[in-house]
């Protein structure tokens, strides 16, 4: 399989791009490209991060950057949870790689052309440079055989507003033409990771690793302290990595629900709230609910070794 991954490069999308990568996975999958816009930080933190990431992955993936900025919002940022650097304040992206000269909305259409029906598509931030490239080619969704999305709150148990979640309260026009263009889409709420964290004996056995890989997973991790300090979490919520897992693994797909995804782009309460219609006849999402822990937990180990 064909992919191309859209990041905003903080800790948990970091930890994500490392699943295609596994030796595990690289015999199934190749990451065509990765394209980068502002969410967690802004993209051009984002572009580093990517890059140091590719350099302690040994990877060779072209980088194409993107959208710095919402199609109508004020610019919103997460800092506070990733660092100032999005890699856990830990001083990690230095790299020489940069970025192709060619926008990321550009890449993402030129690519699904080149590789029509054959390219999977797994969204980790806003949704800005998706929304830009269907406009840019209203075939692009007949072109991507899989778009898997990290975003929304099923249950309305949101991290950014109390309806929303993050990826989509950032950017909820974007959102709104993306569920409005696509009918296949595999979502993964930002609920399935607050339900089903990473234990802690778990994740201790990653970062107590020797590796290279290891090592930089320890020092982009020490924030996760401050996380459970400041919100009592019992294990490490991981929703980034959990949505490359059910792309790479559909049988990791624990319970799915299928329903008519729309994004509220109102301006009261509501704003951004991904709500669920199961009666239309016409759903565009398959919404996971529950995934294989076990079998999730292992892949990320494994790409971390």
């Amino acid at each position: 399989m064909l992919w191309i991954i859209d990041t905003d490069a903080g800790v948990d999308d970091a930890i994500a791009l490392a699943l295609p990568f596994s030796p595990d996975q690289q015999h199934r999958h190749h990451v065509l490209a990765i394209t980068t816009v502002s969410g967690n930080v802004h993209v051009s933190k984002v572009n580093l991060n990517v890059g140091a990431v590719l350099d302690v992955l040994g990877a060779d993936v072209p980088i194409y950057a993107g959208c710095d900025r919402p199609l109508r919002e004020r610019p919103a940022h997460a800092e506070e949870f990733h660092g100032p650097d999005g890699l856990g304040g830990a001083g990690l992206a230095k790299t020489e790689r940069r970025p192709a000269d060619m926008h990321a909305a550009l890449a993402i259409c030129h690519l699904a052309k080149a590789y029509a029906g054959q390219v999977g598509l797994v969204t980790l931030g806003p949704l800005t440079n998706l929304a830009l490239a269907c406009n840019l080619d209203p075939a692009l969704p007949t072109r991507i055989s899989r778009l898997v999305i990290m975003g929304g709150a099923w249950q309305a148990r949101g991290n950014q507003t109390p309806a929303a979640e993050f990826n989509i309260a950032v950017d909820p026009e974007s959102a709104h033409v993306v569920f409005e263009r696509f009918s296949n889409i595999t979502l993964l709420p930002w609920e399935v990771s607050l339900d089903q964290m990473m234990p802690l004996d778990v994740f201790e056995r990653i970062r107590s690793g020797r590796s290279a890989r290891a090592r930089f997973f320890a020092a982009m991790t020490r924030i996760v302290d401050d996380w459970r300090a400041r919100f009592g979490f019992a294990g490490v919520p991981l929703p980034d990595p959990l949505a490359v897992v059910v792309a790479l693994d559909e049988g990791a797909i624990a319970h799915a629900l299928r329903a008519r995804v729309h994004v509220d782009i109102g301006h009261d309460v509501g704003r951004g709230l991904s709500a669920l219609d199961y009666r239309n006849p016409q759903p565009n999402a398959h919404v996971v609910t529950a995934v294989d822990a076990a079998r999730a937990w292992e892949m990320i180990a494994a790409a971390w070794a």
